[in-house]
């Protein structure tokens, strides 16, 4: 990034008047360049393949394909953007979880826009933002850990377990969620690795025996 240029940004969030509010007030900033705004997953890692914007600024929500989803393609193919998450949520897993796939920050949806503003600066320029309530959150969950046997499922791998336990079919998981047939192949593969199993059957026997179905 040459010196004194805007820091280019990509903004995903899947509420229209969040996303509208947020790129409006972002694009006021001399510092910053809104290149893109999309609504869903999918559409926002095409346009970062082909924008290759400094930063993502993503709402870890996203229909489609999720921000974590992004960011390990993100990583998997080496692309430049560095990642910063706006969650509506701090649960101490997701935060976990998105520490741990190496996101450059994590923000909630309570952050004010100059904290927002400042925070894409702040990783554009290398370095690591983490929201205070995200920090006590992910200390927790790290203690929490410790000693753990229990598999720890992302989100995602466990709406895929609960609807792997109702009977879905693959195809009909997709469509569920909302997510490709190949993208729900890797979740269900790796919800298989952590529990140790090679099947369904065998997966839903184990969930049930560790309490990961409620």
């Amino acid at each position: 990034m040459a010196s004194g240029s805007p820091i280019t940004v990509l903004v995903a969030d899947d509420h229209p008047i969040f996303l509208e509010g947020l790129v409006e007030a972002l694009g006021r900033r001399a510092d910053l360049d809104i290149v893109a705004e999309v609504g869903d997953g999918a559409e926002a890692l095409r346009m970062i393949r082909e924008l290759a914007p400094r930063v993502a600024l993503l709402d870890i929500r996203l229909p489609m394909m999720t921000g974590l989803e992004i960011l390990h393609a993100i990583r998997r193919d080496d692309l430049p953007t560095r990642v910063l998450f706006l969650s509506g949520e701090d649960a101490g897993t997701t935060v976990y979880e998105a520490v741990q796939a190496g996101v450059d920050g994590y923000l909630t949806k309570e952050a004010d826009r100059r904290s927002i503003g400042d925070a894409i600066v702040t990783v554009a320029r290398g370095g690591t933002v983490l929201a205070s309530e995200a920090q006590a959150v992910l200390a927790s969950e790290v203690r929490g850990r410790v000693n753990d046997d229990v598999p720890v499922l992302s989100p995602r791998e466990r709406e895929v377990l609960r609807l792997i336990a109702e009977g879905y079919s693959g195809p009909a998981i997709a469509a569920e969620l909302q997510i490709g047939t190949a993208t729900v192949k890797t979740h269900t593969q790796n919800v298989y690795d952590k529990l140790g199993v090679s099947e369904r059957a065998a997966a839903v026997a184990v969930a049930m025996r560790r309490k990961l179905l409620e």
